[in-house]
């Protein structure tokens, strides 16, 4: 009998923290830390090179970019992540893309919530560069753990 109990317990322990997870407010559900899609900059010319994602790989929303230019500056910025495996995907993807003269790479922690950006707008506001995630079209209500979004762009070098 008290087996039953502690599950049941559990279930509905589960069940409580998973209806948590949604938001009535109107913004992107579940996506609490997303940037907004909006920029007031000017375009910038831009590649995207790759959006990544993680499960619960932690980190920190910006719309600044952080330049990427050698493995050092790419290790501090996968520093960040709890899961390794991000960085690795990161470094990787850095490693493997080729860099045209005049452009950058450069990376953002574009979104942690339920939901992968399908892209960014990058801008210059004048004061430097911005990496804004597009909107997702349908944002999932709710999620058991949040997916941090990286992107990887090539912007031009005097932008950085």
């Amino acid at each position: 009998m008290r087996r039953i109990l502690g599950i049941l317990t559990v279930l509905l322990l589960l069940a409580a923290g998973a209806t948590a997870c949604g938001d009535d407010s109107g913004d992107t559900a579940g996506n609490p830390t997303t940037t907004p899609s909006t920029s007031n900059g000017t375009p910038a010319k831009s590649t995207e090179v790759a959006i990544l994602s993680e499960t619960a790989a932690g980190g920190t929303v910006s719309t600044s970019p952080v330049p990427l230019p050698d493995d050092a500056a790419v290790a501090a910025f996968a520093g960040q992540f709890e899961k390794s495996s991000l960085g690795d995907q990161i470094a990787h993807k850095v490693k493997a893309t080729d860099v045209p003269d005049g452009q950058a790479m450069v990376g953002a922690v574009i979104a942690i919530g339920c939901d992968v950006p399908p892209g960014v707008t990058v801008s210059d506001e004048g004061t430097g560069l911005a990496i804004v995630p597009d909107k997702v079209a349908s944002p999932m209500p709710e999620c058991f753990a949040p997916v941090t979004s990286v992107a990887l762009v090539l912007v031009d070098a005097e932008l950085v």
